[in-house]
């Protein structure tokens, strides 16, 4: 097994916290984003819509998400550094793709929880239609289906770039391969139409995140007891 090139105690912290955050972050989501989606009417109308607007509830889902988008790429910064040198193509294209799904997602999110939150509130929905989550003819639903599209193929990348002693190794292998996977699928589904369908595979994608997440922070936690240890081996 070739050499790692990252056993710094702040490379292996850092991983831990961002999986641990990930997995809350995806967490807090799923639960938030279930109660708005239950109580929320088929698209009215901006001005229906509006009327019935609750920031609140429409902030508890959209907070997460943003949070989500910034942290999974200091999460895939992590796993680039701790994989050996023969693995860090892939995971190379795993950063890069969390890179551009964090930057798209986050700028949606943002978005949605400043300019379109703070303009309902204020009674103002002229023009909010190219950019409310939720609107067909919204231009925030396709950065938010492009980045999805980016961050399943960051975690797909991930996984076929985790290849590291351990008994667990697999596990969190396919959970990255399967997210990575329903996540492409439920864009796709989309795009060409089936909006019905791509809940099987977007269940699929919030599920499989936290156990792959917190299969790679008990990963970094177990390589942060040996991580000094190892340094001092690697300097003498």
């Amino acid at each position: 097994m070739p050499e790692r090139s990252q056993w710094s105690w702040t490379g292996l912290n850092t991983g831990l916290w961002a999986a641990v955050l990930a997995t809350f972050w995806m967490l807090w989501f799923i639960i938030a984003y279930a109660i708005w989606i239950s109580g929320l009417p088929a698209w009215p109308g901006l001005d229906a819509r509006a009327a019935w607007f609750d920031p609140a509830g429409y902030l508890f889902w959209i907070v997460p998400r943003f949070l989500f988008a910034i942290t999974l790429p200091v999460l895939m910064a992590a796993v680039y550094l701790y994989l050996p040198a023969d693995r860090r193509a892939p995971a190379l294209v795993a950063l890069m793709f969390a890179t551009l799904g964090g930057a798209v997602l986050g700028t949606a999110y943002f978005v949605s929880g400043t300019l379109v939150c703070g303009a309902l509130q204020s009674g103002t929905s002229t023009g909010l239609e190219w950019v409310m989550l939720g609107s067909p003819n919204s231009i925030l639903g396709s950065l938010e289906g492009a980045g999805h599209l980016f961050a399943g193929l960051s975690t797909l990348f991930a996984g076929l770039a985790w290849r590291v002693p351990g008994r667990w190794r697999r596990v969190t292998r396919w959970l990255l391969v399967i997210n990575g996977l329903s996540g492409i699928a439920a864009v796709t589904l989309g795009l060409v139409g089936y909006l019905g369908a791509t809940m099987i595979p977007l269940g699929i994608w919030g599920g499989s995140f936290p156990p792959a997440a917190i299969l790679l922070a008990w990963r970094f936690k177990q390589d942060l007891r040996v991580a000094p240890t190892i340094s001092r081996v690697m300097r003498t």
